[in-house]
């Protein structure tokens, strides 16, 4: 009897040492897991990080300074275009200031840009060839400013034209580079998005890992010991605390799709308490704006993968229109079948206005809200592509204000600024929605016109913005008078590219400034046969 109570207490012992053997096994598994999803969420934010950093110091500070030096590139070659026009000694002595000017944003554009904005092979090649092409663009400026320095205009034209084909590919291996940039800055954001998807699949591994973590111990704590009921109680009061002070939004629902339960984040969010949701849809945070189909889809992803992720459009209990970030995850029974869904939300609406604005002044001006000279080059190349497939015409029309920098001289800047508001409004409202009205800067304008049957269109609808410019502005109370001078330039008979049909226009608006200004000049004379009324337009 001895005997057999002695080897009854052995193997209870040694079963009592295997079992806690396991339980160790398991829970240095768990901290090993945790921590590698821990290491995970940490390279996870390093790598974000520097998406981030090489984002914005590799490619938007480079686009910056690479559009900087384009625009004074382009403004010296248009300085020189009108002092060997013109050839007032006044004006050229005018033109060459600008033009030293325009260098000098080169030389500080270029000394911002090279080679510390260089992040990429392709880049880096475009980037040494500018480098190598620069010298002979500096070369190109100072032989031209010296001849117009000693007033030889005849031998400063030839000498620009000479030059024009490198000048323009210059400008293009600037276009590139650009391009380049951009195309580099898209592949960053789509990077990031892809690591940040990974590191929430990561963020609810962990939290499902340690939900169940802590279901299996308080199981094995509450067969193997009575007395572990007030750490359950203890486990069970933390997870609330964790489920009230998060700070996103979290609502749990049933199978199906009955709202349960919401934290005081969710009441923040969308306005609505636990005793507004409870037993009720989460359809009635629905704000319209997404179809059927949408939310068809939606619920075929949860039915399918058991998860979803994205943005919604819903609306709080006072009204208000926001933009939410939600995750949904399925939580499965036993059978397999899911018996509840999770959903994580938060408010993202000034993010995404914040993005809006990023991108809008990307490609609009501050001043107008109109297109600027990014945005136009992107439109009119596109309006070139569909005309050549469609067989119609564009009208490209540079608009310059006369008299413009006397108002600044005499009334200032501010009134100046309330001018070029109003001309741009009117410019907008004087053609159609599908035209573009963009600002180049200062007192200079673009309009593009599209779907342009024939050229006799054009006419009228010039004439029709020279009249709306010129009429009176009030502001404050004072009467301002200003009128424009237009080019025009037609595609596909000026010119087959943006640059050229650009430069068309400008040129043409210089001769109809020249020819006693508010008035219109095409590029070149229309056909009687084509408009016997416009005999009066002729070319630059």
């Amino acid at each position: 009897m001895l005997l057999a109570l002695l080897s009854f207490s052995i193997c209870m012992k040694t079963i009592t040492r295997l079992y806690r053997f396991r339980i160790a096994g398991v829970l240095f598994a768990s901290v090993a897991v945790l921590t590698v999803l821990a290491s995970c969420g940490m390279a996870g934010l390093s790598r974000l990080d520097g998406y981030m950093n090489a984002l914005y110091w590799g490619n938007m500070l480079p686009i910056a300074r690479l559009n900087e030096l384009r625009a004074a590139a382009l403004d010296a070659r248009r300085e020189f275009w009108k002092a060997t026009h013109f050839r007032d000694p006044a004006r050229t002595a005018a033109s060459l200031k600008v033009v030293k000017a325009d260098t000098v944003r080169i030389d500080k554009a270029w000394s911002e840009y090279y080679p510390t904005g260089v992040s990429g092979t392709d880049e880096a090649r475009l980037a040494d060839e500018l480098a190598n092409n620069l010298p002979k663009f500096y070369a190109i400026l100072t032989r031209a400013i010296t001849l117009l320095e000693h007033g030889d205009y005849a031998a400063a034209a030839r000498w620009v034209d000479d030059n024009i084909d490198y000048l323009n590919r210059f400008d293009s291996l600037l276009s590139q580079c650009i391009d380049t940039n951009t195309r580099q800055a898209t592949e960053l954001t789509h990077s990031s998005e892809s690591t940040f998807r990974l590191m929430f699949l990561a963020t609810f591994a962990c939290i499902a890992l340690c939900v169940m973590g802590a279901v299996g111990v308080s199981i094995w704590v509450l067969h193997q010991r009575n007395g572990a009921l007030s750490e359950s109680r203890y486990h069970s009061w933390l997870a609330n605390r964790v489920f009230d002070l998060t700070l996103d939004g979290v609502m749990i629902t049933d199978s199906a799709g009955n709202i349960e339960r919401v934290n005081p984040a969710f009441t923040r969010v969308t306005g609505y308490t636990q005793e507004d949701v409870q037993g009720r849809n989460p359809r009635l945070l629905s704000s319209g704006r997404q179809s059927a189909e949408f939310y068809r889809a939606f619920w075929q992803s949860l039915k399918d993968a058991g998860h979803w992720h994205g943005e919604v459009w819903n609306r709080k209990k006072s009204g208000d229109i926001y933009l939410e970030s939600l995750s949904i995850a399925g939580v499965q029974g036993r059978n397999g079948r899911y018996t509840h869904y999770v959903a994580i939300l938060s408010d993202i609406t000034q993010r995404h206005r914040h993005e809006e604005h990023l991108r809008n002044l990307a490609t609009h001006d501050v001043l107008t809200g109109l297109p600027n000279r990014v945005l136009l080059d992107e439109r009119l190349k596109h309006a070139i592509s569909r005309a050549r497939r469609t067989g119609t015409h564009i009208a490209v029309m540079f608009v310059d204000l006369d008299g413009f920098k006397a108002i600044n001289d005499t009334l200032g800047h501010s009134v100046g600024d309330d001018v070029l508001k109003a001309v741009s409004e009117r410019l907008a409202h004087g053609v159609r929605e599908s035209d573009t009205v963009a600002r180049l800067g200062g007192d200079e304008f673009v309009v593009i016109l599209e779907d342009m049957r024939n050229v006799q269109q054009v006419e009228p609808v010039a004439r029709a913005l020279l009249d709306v410019v010129g009429r009176p502005i009030v502001i404050h109370g004072d009467t301002v008078g200003v009128t424009a001078s237009i080019g025009i330039s037609l595609y596909p008979d000026d010119a087959d590219n943006a640059e050229q049909l650009l430069l068309h226009a400008d040129r043409a608006m210089y001769v109809a400034k020249k020819m006693g200004k508010s008035d219109l000049r095409f590029a070149r004379p229309i056909k009687p046969a084509d408009d016997p009324a416009s005999s009066g337009a002729f070319a630059c």
